[in-house]
């Protein structure tokens, strides 16, 4: 079966000069596909994610479903979610004009947030 068009980014952005790293195996363990897929990074974000949340992800990312399912989990009273319109995951980590957005996003609020 041919990767997703999702898998096809990430495979170009972690094993070309973007993210390489020489030391890295370029492989994942047949062991980790159930870790993984059990794996919840949101477990008890109902509870316990109650600080100001700022959700930033790209329309076309595969893994906006997580985003979107972390918005909706958080219990957090204030939280926005703002989208990359045509930015996919990769995209928000070195394409200048989805990064230039993110950012534009993101420092507002770190600045009223945080206070810095």
């Amino acid at each position: 079966m041919p990767p997703t068009k999702s898998c096809a980014r990430h495979w170009e952005y972690y094993h070309t000069q973007r993210a390489q790293c020489a030391t890295a195996p370029g492989y994942g363990l047949a062991r980790s596909l159930t870790q993984l897929i059990s794996y919840d990074a949101y477990n008890f974000a109902e509870a316990f994610l109650t600080q100001p949340l700022q959700i930033v992800a790209g329309s076309a990312a595969g893994s906006k479903w997580m985003s979107d399912d972390l918005y909706a989990r958080a219990a957090s009273g204030d939280k926005t979610f703002h989208t990359v319109e045509g930015a996919n995951h990769m995209d928000l980590y070195d394409g200048a004009q989805f990064v230039d957005e993110a950012v534009s996003v993101l420092a507002p609020f770190f600045r009223e947030k945080l206070g810095a």
